[in-house]
């Protein structure tokens, strides 16, 4: 006897677990699975066997009693994933109601509890056996593969129709052109706790500016959603202009220019009072961000970036739109093609800028892209430049050509001071042209403010050290003893703080500052076979930033500069020879862990009107990964 009642037991468990497997994921959306009378909630779930469901329905377990909603599916071609059904809080009430006898009334709250609703599936057991006989007589017949007649999962859903007290405090603090609102959610009855709140609505009465130069007093209104996590927590929102009409800042203190702040509350279930409300007086304040700070402080970068270029880099007088504008006057404009260029130019030109100048992302984009030719226009224009193109040019030439070559060395001689003069004599390895790689890390804080007597970046961003990475790319001329490199690269970093007050004081606005590094540099260093290689590096930098206050920028630029590293690197090709044979095959044909020194000066080669944006690091390391192939 006892052992038929185990094997009953061991049978409707493994049939109640295989029947489980027929629904899964049952979810509530929304995902607090709370509603009131007019709002609803719909049950998704998965079917893993949807050819054998026929129905899919609700039902509700109300004081002991089921109740079957009429939101009956069937075969409506069930599927796999994402099948759902709804029900509406006036269903859920009107079963409470019947059940429990309730009399019709606009106060729904008699109803309100929390109910476990099942989501029900009917299954297709037409293919089940029923001969009983042959499943007597047959001991090894798999009893977990009979097809219950239904599946089912529960949840848990909140009915709540009663709207909660107003917030038990608030704090409002003052931004630039916008205030920032901190609430606390209501007591709930008992006192020890805090009621869930989903949403809160938010009134502001006062003077807002409607036009260039009108004021209106209005009232302007705010929802705002409460993440998951803060439902019973203190919720921070903040509210700016809207609908054409702007803050206006109280500097004074002024008790006509505040603004009445109202809040209400929203539960979970969709309920609120607008009676129930907590209110504040408060004031927009001016404050001050990355680049106003600077300004207020005697900061003299002019900031900003002819067309696209005048677009893309903000000003007409910045460094690179005049270098762009002096290589067509004295170089493109002596040619019959650069005539061509500069006419469609002019013609075409003006249409992308204007689509340019509206935008922070194309205008950061068409930086990026236009570096290519500043650089080029730098070194036609400059006389830096022309030195630099003709050494380089003098450089391939020595390495290329067989005759001409004292000439070529006595030019090329003046760069390579500490090259000794048998390497450069050297035969080269051949005409290939070879390239390199690198992730390169670095500690960064600019010297802002080491060009003012004040410290307006430090105020705003305090003095916490930045991450910049980057990413360079090169062709490079091996020769017999030395490897040439001619590298380009691209880093990110950005700092971020709060504005300040005219007092001083931090603001709750918050505003970032953000660089985007971009060199060219030329790298040597010697050929041989140990796992040391010094090397030494120099080029040119321009740093394009931009800074954000409040969601929108407001101010960019860009700050040219000079560099020149003196580093080392580590072969990995010697301490993991079988994975350096490994990546040979796949064309990289040497690793080099590395650390250089930094020299930089980035200030638009020492112009008076420019940040100084070189590393404030007095170890200004850099260290990562190279890659040769």
């Amino acid at each position: 006897m006892i052992k038929k009642f185990t094997f009953f037991l061991l049978i409707l468990c493994s049939s109640m677990l295989f029947a489980e497997s027929y629904i899964t994921n049952v979810e509530a959306e929304p995902g607090h699975a709370s509603m009131n009378f007019k709002g609803s909630l719909k049950f998704y779930y998965d079917l893993p066997k949807p050819n054998l469901v026929e129905k899919a329905y609700l039902q509700a377990e109300i004081d002991g009693e089921t109740k079957t909603f009429d939101t009956t599916v069937e075969d409506s071609g069930f599927l796999s994933i994402d099948n759902s059904l709804s029900l509406s809080g006036e269903e859920l009430y009107n079963a409470i109601k019947n059940i429990r006898s309730l009399e019709d009334s606009d106060d729904k709250s008699a109803a309100d509890g929390t109910y476990t609703i099942r989501v029900r599936i009917e299954l297709d057991t037409s293919s089940n056996s029923n001969d009983e006989e042959d499943e007597e007589d047959d001991d090894d017949d798999d009893t977990g593969s009979t097809i219950p007649e239904y599946a089912e999962k529960t949840i848990k859903v909140t009915f709540d129709n009663k709207p909660p007290k107003a917030p038990s405090s608030i704090e409002v603090e003052g931004g630039n052109q916008q205030m920032l609102i901190r609430v606390a959610p209501p007591s709930t009855e008992d006192g020890e706790s805090k009621e869930k709140i989903g949403k809160y609505h938010a009134k502001v009465t006062g003077i807002f500016k409607s036009g260039k130069e009108a004021e209106t007093q209005t009232t302007l209104k705010y929802d705002s959603i409460v993440n998951s996590d803060s439902y019973n927590q203190i919720w921070e929102f903040t509210v700016k202009g809207k609908d054409g009409y702007e803050f206006i800042n109280n500097d004074e203190g002024s008790s006509s220019m505040a603004y009445t702040v109202e809040v209400t509350a929203e539960d979970l279930a969709g309920n609120s009072d607008e009676t129930a409300a907590i209110s504040v007086e408060a004031s927009a304040v001016t404050t001050y961000g990355f680049w106003s700070n600077y300004k207020s402080q005697g900061g003299k970068d002019d900031g900003g970036f002819c067309f696209v270029a005048t677009a893309g880099f903000g000003s007409y007088f910045h460094p690179s739109v005049e270098l762009l504008r002096e290589f067509r006057d004295s170089v493109l404009a002596n040619f019959s093609f650069g005539k061509k260029f500069i006419a469609a130019y002019y013609k075409y030109g003006s249409y992308p800028a204007e689509i340019i100048k509206d935008s922070p992302a194309l205008r950061a984009a068409s930086r990026t892209l236009l570096m290519p030719l500043v650089v080029t226009a730098w070194f036609f224009t400059t006389v830096l430049g022309r030195i630099l193109m003709i050494s380089w040019l003098v450089l391939v030439a020595f390495f290329t050509l067989k005759s001409g070559r004292k000439t070529l060395l006595t030019l090329f001689f003046v760069l390579l001071l500490t090259v000794p003069f048998q390497d450069l004599s050297a035969k080269t390895r051949g005409n290939a042209i070879h390239g390199e790689a690198s992730f390169t890390n670095l500690i960064y804080y600019p010297q802002i403010d080491s060009e003012i007597n004040g410290t307006p970046f430090k105020e705003v961003a305090g003095s916490q050290l930045r991450w910049l990475p980057s990413f360079t790319f090169g062709l490079a001329i091996p020769t017999e003893y030395i490897r040439i490199t001619f590298i380009g690269g691209i880093g990110y970093t950005r700092f971020k703080g709060r504005a300040m007050r005219s007092d001083g004081s931090r603001s709750t606005d918050r505003t970032t500052m953000h660089f985007i590094p971009l060199k060219a540099e030329l790298k040597l260093r010697p050929v041989y076979d140990f796992p040391l290689y010094p090397y030494i590096a120099g080029g040119i930098d321009y740093y394009t930033w931009w800074v954000r206050d409040g969601g929108s920028t407001t101010e960019n630029g860009g700050t040219f500069g000079l560099h020149g590293t003196i580093g080392l690197m580590l072969s990995l090709n010697w301490m993991d020879p079988s994975s350096s044979k490994k990546m040979r095959e796949n064309g990289v044909v040497n690793t080099f862990l590395f650390v250089g020194y930094k020299f930089e000066k980035i200030n638009d080669f020492w112009r008076n009107k420019s940040f100084d944006l070189s590393n404030k690091m007095k170890n200004n390391f850099e260290f990562g990964l190279v890659f040769e192939f």
